[in-house]
């Protein structure tokens, strides 16, 4: 919220703050980690200032603007600071974008207005470079290519969704490169500095709290000094302002000789402790941990009661009170290892660098580097109120299997949408344009039931061939399986002690929901029993159930089931007599 001051010249606007923007803005250290809750305002109330006080402070400089994936950077990061740098403010009696696109900065440029400074270095990705007029430069980095830094010096590191990022990754690729710069830059408070953005991570859900290391070493006496010397010269800093307009409106001799000493006083005592407090910014790690509480005065009563109606109570506490959870035991999927069995390098960089931050890229099948046009789809649907499909490929002659997309739909969109969620993304791209199709084994379903889940495979199906996809649909009639059985194969699969079983391998960046729901799906023991325990499928309200309930992994168990059930059929069909009836899914 934006409005123009009264009493004062257009330059000074009132700009609400939240509690914690307030801080950030004070203290404002060489290393700021703000681990905020949903709706806090991270990208108004961090990055977006600091990334211009970063360009404003060492002009020509690089710096880094980080996510986890270029996708990201391209499609979700760089627009939301975009549309904060186009925030409408007062400039001498007339409304204007607070940086202006071709005055103030330019993006995916590679040749400059007139009126820019040009870089220190020159730019090697221009079409994923952010140039401001002083010279500063930003350039987009993913995480998932720390490489793409080699040899290349920076000055500051912006970090988006710090819990998506690897922190490892980070810490000895990407921090190292922080480096360089003349002798006047080193002297800025933010030179070799972090700026990290993000909610609580979920280590439940595959996400790193990384990121949390850095609480400890916050020395919270020199953050207290730098508190009360930021508010000392920021107030002098107005004053002086305050002064100079006086002046230009005075006549009187006695009250400008007044305002002269004023200034005066000022301007050494700013030149005094303005360096001081570079110094000790210079020095500083702040990190700030919030839920979205502090910004409840905007937000209202309404948006935590829509909150708490419509997420799980763990999301809740997590996403908007800031506790921090903790992995899960007792899983379903016990052998499952998320180092082992998820793939980050999922893009290829190649094509989509060819894009610049002009462009609207949209992410298809093409830009996937475990995707084989020339092959067959294998597709795991989980029909119902919630439909959801789990996308693979066989690789090395059937030696593995990269599960490589998720899709879902939930009432009242059903099997069209699904189709055309699949089209959209493979369908002008795929050479070969056969889809096995594995739905639920329903065999020992109530007649109801099985007659649903038909009916909703063979409109999906339908739907595929709709689009030009020619759809083999298997499972029908198959007999049941059984959740110790589910278990059991998951266990041999993701164990990889059986030479004629394949190598699993999913892709944690377009599966990202399959990938978190395989690490919470909990195991249940009744007795000799072994269920997998659904109930996350009944608390969950429909549109967050991707990445909480078991949905998703009920698809990928249905195809590699229907793939590699009768290879291991001798193992599955042992169990002991004393085993009772167990729920089939």
């Amino acid at each position: 919220m934006i409005e123009q001051h009264d009493n004062l010249a257009a330059e000074f606007e009132l700009y609400y703050m939240n509690g914690v923007q307030m801080l950030a803005s004070i203290i404002d250290p060489n290393m700021l980690y703000a681990e905020w809750g949903r709706a806090t305002g991270k990208t108004e109330g961090v990055m977006g200032p600091r990334l211009i006080r970063v360009a404003n402070d060492m002009p020509g400089e690089l710096s880094f603007l980080v996510h986890k994936t270029y996708v990201a950077l391209m499609t979700n990061v760089w627009p939301n600071i975009q549309a904060y740098f186009s925030r409408p403010v007062i400039v001498n009696g007339r409304q204007r974008a607070m940086l202006e696109y071709g005055v103030d900065y330019v993006v995916g440029e590679t040749r400059l207005p007139s009126h820019f400074r040009l870089p220190r270095y020159p730019v090697s990705y221009a079409k994923h470079s952010v140039i401001f007029r002083n010279g500063a430069h930003l350039q987009l980095v993913s995480s998932d290519q720390p490489e793409s830094v080699a040899g290349r010096n920076a000055v500051h590191a912006f970090i988006e969704e710090m819990k998506h990022n690897s922190g490892e990754k980070l810490k000895s690729r990407l921090f190292p490169s922080l480096r360089g710069g003349s002798a006047e830059i080193r002297k800025s408070a933010y030179y070799e500095g972090v700026t990290g953005v993000s909610d609580t991570a979920r280590v439940d859900l595959g996400e790193d709290d990384w990121f949390e290391d850095y609480e400890q070493g916050m020395n919270r006496e020199l953050i207290e000094e730098i508190a009360s010397v930021s508010l000392a010269v920021n107030k002098s800093m107005y004053r002086q302002f305050v002064l100079t307009r006086e002046m230009r409106e005075t006549k009187n001799p006695v009250a400008m000789e007044r305002i002269r000493l004023e200034q005066q006083q000022l301007a050494v005592f700013l030149a005094r402790w303005r360096p001081r407090l570079a110094d000790m910014r210079r020095n500083a790690v702040y990190y700030i941990r919030a839920s979205s509480f502090r910004n409840k005065d905007i937000l209202g009563p309404k948006f935590f009661k829509t909150q708490l109606d419509t997420l799980d109570m763990d999301e809740f506490l997590t996403a908007i009170c800031g506790v921090r959870h903790k992995e899960v035991t007792n899983k379903f999927f016990a052998a499952y290892d998320k180092a082992r069995h998820q793939f980050k390098d999922s893009y290829v960089y190649d094509a989509i660098l060819g894009h610049d931050l002009k462009d609207k890229f949209t992410l298809t099948a093409r830009y996937l580097r475990h995707y084989d046009r020339r092959e067959s789809l294998y597709v795991g649907y989980d029909p119902g109120a919630f439909s959801s499909m789990i996308v693979g490929q066989k690789k090395d002659y059937g030696r593995q299997l990269d599960i490589i997309k998720e899709f879902w739909a939930y009432y009242p969109e059903e099997q069209d949408s699904l189709a055309q969620q699949f089209y959209q993304f493979f369908g002008a791209d795929a050479q070969d344009k056969v889809v096995h199709l594995y739905p639920d084994r329903a065999g020992n379903k109530r007649r109801e039931e099985l007659e649903q889940i038909t009916t909703d495979s063979r409109a999906l199906k339908a739907a595929l061939e709709g689009y030009g996809f020619s759809v083999i649909l298997h499972n029908e009639g198959a007999a049941t399986i059984y959740h110790w059985q589910q278990f059991k194969l998951c266990l041999m699969l993701f164990g990889e002690q059986r030479n004629f079983l394949p190598r699993v391998r999913i892709c944690e960046n377009e599966c990202k929901n399959l990938c978190s729901a395989i690490l919470i799906s909990p195991l249940v023991k009744k007795g000799n029993s072994i269920e997998l325990d659904k109930s996350s499928e009944k608390k969950e309200p429909l549109k967050r159930q991707a990445g909480l309930t078991t949905q998703l992994p009920s698809a990928m168990i249905y195809l590699l089931y229907g793939l590699y059930g009768d290879i291991a059929k001798s193992d599955l069909s042992t169990f002991p007599t004393d085993l009772p009836d167990n729920t089939a899914i």
